[in-house]
Protein backbone atom coordinates (compact mmCIF):
# COMPACT_ATOMS: atom_id res chain seq x y z
CA UNK A 1 0.00 0.00 0.00
CA UNK A 2 1.10 3.23 -0.42
CA UNK A 3 1.62 5.87 2.08
CA UNK A 4 0.32 9.20 0.14
CA UNK A 5 -2.99 7.08 -0.58
CA UNK A 6 -3.67 5.90 2.41
CA UNK A 7 -3.51 9.46 4.02
CA UNK A 8 -5.18 10.69 1.16
CA UNK A 9 -8.42 8.63 2.29
CA UNK A 10 -8.28 8.91 5.57
CA UNK A 11 -8.62 13.09 4.63
CA UNK A 12 -4.93 13.89 5.99
CA UNK A 13 -3.87 17.26 4.23
CA UNK A 14 -1.02 16.00 2.17
CA UNK A 15 0.01 19.23 1.10
CA UNK A 16 0.42 20.43 4.56
CA UNK A 17 1.80 17.25 6.07
CA UNK A 18 4.91 17.53 3.30
CA UNK A 19 6.21 20.68 5.21
CA UNK A 20 6.89 18.68 8.08
CA UNK A 21 8.37 15.85 5.99
CA UNK A 22 10.73 18.05 4.21
CA UNK A 23 12.20 15.47 1.42
CA UNK A 24 9.87 12.76 2.13
CA UNK A 25 7.47 12.24 -0.48
CA UNK A 26 4.44 10.11 0.88
CA UNK A 27 4.09 9.20 -2.75
CA UNK A 28 7.72 7.25 -2.10
CA UNK A 29 6.80 4.88 0.35
CA UNK A 30 5.27 1.77 1.10
CA UNK A 31 3.67 0.42 3.60
CA UNK A 32 3.66 -3.43 3.98
CA UNK A 33 1.73 -5.98 6.20
CA UNK A 34 4.85 -7.35 8.59
CA UNK A 35 5.54 -11.20 7.94
CA UNK A 36 5.20 -13.37 10.91
CA UNK A 37 8.64 -14.17 11.79
CA UNK A 38 9.57 -10.81 11.97
CA UNK A 39 6.76 -9.74 14.12
CA UNK A 40 8.02 -12.90 16.49
CA UNK A 41 10.97 -10.59 17.12
CA UNK A 42 9.02 -7.57 18.09
CA UNK A 43 8.57 -6.89 21.73
CA UNK A 44 5.31 -6.98 23.10
CA UNK A 45 3.26 -4.06 22.01
CA UNK A 46 5.75 -3.08 18.72
CA UNK A 47 2.95 -2.49 16.04
CA UNK A 48 5.41 -1.17 13.08
CA UNK A 49 8.81 -0.57 12.30
CA UNK A 50 10.77 1.70 9.53
CA UNK A 51 13.59 0.61 7.46
CA UNK A 52 14.81 3.77 5.33
CA UNK A 53 11.52 3.76 2.87
CA UNK A 54 9.60 0.86 3.92
CA UNK A 55 7.30 0.59 6.77
CA UNK A 56 6.58 -2.81 8.09
CA UNK A 57 3.45 -2.86 9.98
CA UNK A 58 1.34 -5.36 12.45
CA UNK A 59 -1.86 -6.77 9.97
CA UNK A 60 -4.15 -5.74 12.95
CA UNK A 61 -2.85 -1.89 12.58
CA UNK A 62 -3.74 -1.87 8.50
CA UNK A 63 -7.42 -3.10 9.58
CA UNK A 64 -7.64 -1.03 12.72
CA UNK A 65 -9.59 1.67 10.80
CA UNK A 66 -8.47 4.72 8.59
CA UNK A 67 -7.81 7.50 11.42
CA UNK A 68 -6.18 4.99 13.13
CA UNK A 69 -3.85 3.25 10.38
CA UNK A 70 -3.20 7.40 9.32
CA UNK A 71 -1.86 8.24 12.96
CA UNK A 72 0.59 4.84 12.25
CA UNK A 73 1.05 6.17 8.57
CA UNK A 74 2.36 9.71 9.78
CA UNK A 75 4.13 8.21 13.00
CA UNK A 76 6.46 5.87 10.66
CA UNK A 77 6.61 8.44 8.04
CA UNK A 78 8.25 10.89 10.70
CA UNK A 79 10.72 8.21 10.96
CA UNK A 80 11.59 7.83 7.65
CA UNK A 81 12.51 12.11 7.49
CA UNK A 82 14.85 11.26 10.63
CA UNK A 83 16.24 8.71 8.73
CA UNK A 84 16.97 10.69 5.46
CA UNK A 85 18.49 13.65 7.34
CA UNK A 86 20.67 11.97 10.08
CA UNK A 87 21.51 8.56 7.87
CA UNK A 88 20.95 5.42 9.20
CA UNK A 89 23.70 5.23 11.42
CA UNK A 90 23.32 7.90 13.25
CA UNK A 91 19.82 7.68 13.62
CA UNK A 92 19.99 4.05 15.02
CA UNK A 93 22.72 5.71 17.41
CA UNK A 94 20.80 8.52 18.85
CA UNK A 95 17.76 6.29 19.19
CA UNK A 96 19.41 3.45 20.42
CA UNK A 97 21.61 6.02 23.04
CA UNK A 98 18.38 7.48 24.51
CA UNK A 99 16.59 4.30 24.87
CA UNK A 100 19.62 2.91 26.95
CA UNK A 101 19.93 6.33 29.05
CA UNK A 102 16.15 6.19 30.12
CA UNK A 103 16.83 2.44 30.81
CA UNK A 104 19.88 3.50 32.80
CA UNK A 105 17.68 5.97 34.52
CA UNK A 106 15.41 3.02 36.08
CA UNK A 107 12.79 3.54 33.16
CA UNK A 108 11.04 0.31 32.07
CA UNK A 109 11.08 -0.52 28.33
CA UNK A 110 8.06 1.36 27.68
CA UNK A 111 8.59 4.62 29.02
CA UNK A 112 12.04 4.44 27.77
CA UNK A 113 10.84 3.95 24.15
CA UNK A 114 8.62 7.02 24.93
CA UNK A 115 11.08 9.18 26.07
CA UNK A 116 12.82 8.74 22.51
CA UNK A 117 13.32 12.19 21.38
CA UNK A 118 12.44 10.96 17.71
CA UNK A 119 9.43 9.01 19.43
CA UNK A 120 7.84 11.88 20.73
CA UNK A 121 8.56 13.73 18.02
CA UNK A 122 6.65 11.60 15.74
CA UNK A 123 3.71 11.14 18.16
CA UNK A 124 3.46 14.75 18.12
CA UNK A 125 3.53 15.75 14.17
CA UNK A 126 0.80 12.38 13.84
CA UNK A 127 -1.23 13.68 16.67
CA UNK A 128 -1.61 17.46 14.78
CA UNK A 129 -3.13 15.69 11.67
CA UNK A 130 -5.36 12.80 12.96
Amino acid sequence: MNAARILASAGVDLESLKTELGPVNPENVNVWPAARFIRMLWRSGIRGMTLFRLVLADPDVLDAGEARLARFVIHELVHVRQFAELGYVRFMISYLFEYWRGRFRGLDHRDAYLAIGSEVEAREVAARYV
